[in-house]
């Protein structure tokens, strides 16, 4: 028999972008998804760049692509392939964190 399943980078990404969505879907609790920005706040520290990079891809603004974000340095002065790296990098952190945690992944992901 499988066991609850494991935190993978893609689920990190995808829950931190329901944790800064303006509005939850029907069946979400409203701070179901912050549990992991918190975890990954402590984890990577504020001003990491792998926090950064993370946090810039998940919330990239309406209308604004991350190349366009990458060529005009609006919140990161690295090339567009640094910005997945290291939220890759973030993500993986992250993810072995929540699993080593126990934290088990939400039914809606």
């Amino acid at each position: 028999m499988a066991g609850p399943p494991e935190w993978t980078p893609a689920l990190v990404v995808d829950g931190l972008r329901k944790a800064f969505a303006t509005q939850p879907r029907f069946d979400e609790p409203p701070a179901s998804f912050t549990v992991i920005l918190e975890r990954a706040r402590q984890l990577l520290c504020k001003d990491s760049p792998e926090y950064v990079a993370l946090i810039l891809r998940v919330t990239a603004p309406a209308g604004l692509s991350i190349r366009e974000m990458c060529r005009e340095h609006y919140g990161w002065h690295r090339s567009r392939s640094e910005l997945y790296r290291r939220s890759r990098n973030g993500a993986v952190r992250v993810a072995v964190a929540l699993t080593a945690d126990g934290v088990a992944v939400p039914a809606g992901m």
